[in-house]
């Protein structure tokens, strides 16, 4: 198995790229948190869906996130992350019609401010079942990961209906703890 070199960041092209929606200064009740919530709703090429209490546990999350990190020796500049997948993902790149995306080699990084999840980190710190689950990894710690578990590589579904119930072993995160200073080129 050949491990990616680099990381791609997917985003909404009328957002721009490296956003975070812990970073509404309204939270769940901001108007652009609002406007997502409901979406998929009258937009068809939109199936990235949202609980109404997605913003309380993203920021949950990303706190156990950070500590962990934190405990490998990492150095967050952060107090939530930017989020990229290892190597590309058809499927998140296919999550929604007017996804863009920037790629990024891995060596452009900061391993003092990066970390990686296997996979979603939703899943990775909300379940127990592999050994994979429950912490984070750095980046030179990819080659090993990948080699003993693989790169998840789901295709474009003919359907998202219901994602969020699969296994949603899709992709390897990466957690970017800093600001993308440098990484944005052509954007």
């Amino acid at each position: 198995m050949i491990t990616p070199d680099f990381a791609t960041h997917y985003y909404m092209a009328e957002h721009g790229p490296f956003r975070s929606l812990s970073d509404l200064p309204l939270g769940a009740d901001d108007p652009v948190f609002q406007h997502l919530l409901t979406r998929h709703q009258h937009d068809g090429s939109y199936r990235r869906r949202y609980g109404r209490d997605y913003i309380a546990k993203r920021r949950v999350i990303e706190a156990q996130l950070r500590d962990l990190f934190i405990a490998r020796g990492g150095k967050p500049r952060r107090n939530n992350p930017f989020y990229m997948v290892l190597g590309s993902s058809p499927w998140f790149g296919g999550l929604n019609d007017g996804h863009q995306s920037l790629q990024i080699a891995l060596s452009q990084l900061d391993p003092a401010t990066t970390s990686l999840t296997f996979p979603d980190s939703f899943i990775a710190l909300t379940r127990e079942d592999k050994p994979y689950f429950k912490q984070i990894f750095l980046l030179d710690e990819v080659a090993g990961l990948t080699g003993q578990f693989g790169v998840p590589s789901e295709p474009v579904p003919a359907s998202y209906e219901r994602y969020w119930e699969s296994d949603f072993e899709f992709y390897v995160e990466i957690q970017l703890w800093d600001e993308p200073h440098g990484l944005i080129t052509g954007a």
